[in-house]
């Protein structure tokens, strides 16, 4: 299994950047993630960081596919690719209707049709094609890339869904995702490989990026109330609610979001057992901690993309222990 981590970390901003990439790669690390949401883009982080190392791979997890026009992804992902010396993997999602429509103000719709269009035209694009697409949702006309496109990236795709993910093996290079614990991964590749036989591939070719919100040598009781709360942000969206019943969370799903819904925010919060904390998060001691990853590894996971936090006080206190974390994981 590859050990990867997530960048950008919020400990290490500006003049620290470069501090956790040279640690990750010094270590060992083979790879380093970007993500998306509503802090830092995905791509300026990666082509920063290809400028401090010359041997991690890099990949995007995710990009929505609602936010941005095919041709505005193409164009920053070859870039990217090219700076990073064909490095680069694209990471495509849907992200979700709280982040593309209520924060971005873009319709969110038809969402397997949106990725399935939009990699039929990054890949038109990526062969260096003029492009013109009329689809149902993705339109372009004669778009050509005005750039040498040398290594055209891979196109990974983050899912959770059964009908996702078997478009991932379908269409896709490799798989993305996060919130899982070794013992549901097994049925989700199933949809994956399944999606992969339908159009010919060799299912064990099958690369599995795996986020993971991890807290390294930090105090257990801590770490799980933290996280609890974390989870039950997601657990109260509805598409990470109904992606939690289907991993076998349906009453703490349902009563969390009922309760949410209400107002009742306590009461969804209490609502997510110590176990499901503990099982979808990594955290305590190293040690501890790499045998977590090895159930990872036995389940299918490829590669890791590590969100490392700490809850030390001051930030100096953070960005020390995250960068021993770092370390301490890759040494144990």
């Amino acid at each position: 299994m590859r050990l990867g981590l997530t960048i950008p970390s919020d400990l290490f901003t500006n003049t620290h950047f470069p501090e956790i990439v040279r640690t990750a790669d010094r270590c060992g690390y083979t790879d380093a993630w970007s993500y998306e949401s509503f802090s830092s883009d995905a791509f300026a982080p990666i082509a920063a960081a290809a400028m401090l190392t010359d041997r991690m791979r890099f990949g995007c997890a995710i990009i929505p596919v609602f936010t941005r026009p095919a041709p505005l992804i193409a164009m920053s992902a070859v870039t990217v690719n090219e700076l990073a010396g064909g490095r680069f993997i694209l990471g495509l999602g849907i992200s979700t209707p709280n982040i593309v429509e209520q924060w971005m103000g873009v319709p969110f719709n038809k969402p397997v049709t949106q990725v399935r269009e939009t990699v039929e035209a990054l890949r038109a694009i990526f062969k260096g094609e003029k492009v013109t697409m009329k689809g149902a949702k993705v339109k372009m006309d004669g778009f050509r890339l005005d750039l040498p496109i040398t290594n055209p990236p891979k196109i990974y795709l983050g899912a959770q869904g059964a009908k996702m993910l078997r478009l991932a093996g379908e269409i896709g290079d490799g798989l993305i995702t996060n919130f899982i614990t070794p013992e549901t991964v097994g049925p989700m590749l199933d949809h994956t490989r399944e999606g992969m036989r339908a159009a010919g591939k060799d299912p064990s070719s099958l690369d599995v990026v795996c986020r993971i919100m991890c807290a390294v040598d930090e105090d257990e009781n801590v770490a799980r109330t933290l996280f609890r709360r974390a989870l039950t942000a997601y657990v109260t969206v509805p598409q990470y609610n109904n992606f939690f019943r289907e991993i076998g969370y349906e009453k703490e799903a349902t009563i969390a979001i009922d309760s949410w819904n209400k107002g009742d925010r306590k009461k969804a919060l209490e609502t997510i057992p110590d176990e499901m904390v503990e099982k979808i998060f990594m955290f305590g001691p190293a040690e501890k901690c790499r045998k977590r990853l090895d159930e990872y590894a036995r389940a299918g996971i490829t590669t890791t993309a590590l969100q490392f936090s700490s809850f030390a006080r001051t930030p100096e206190e953070r960005r020390a222990k995250v960068l021993k974390a770092i370390e301490r994981l890759a040494t144990v």
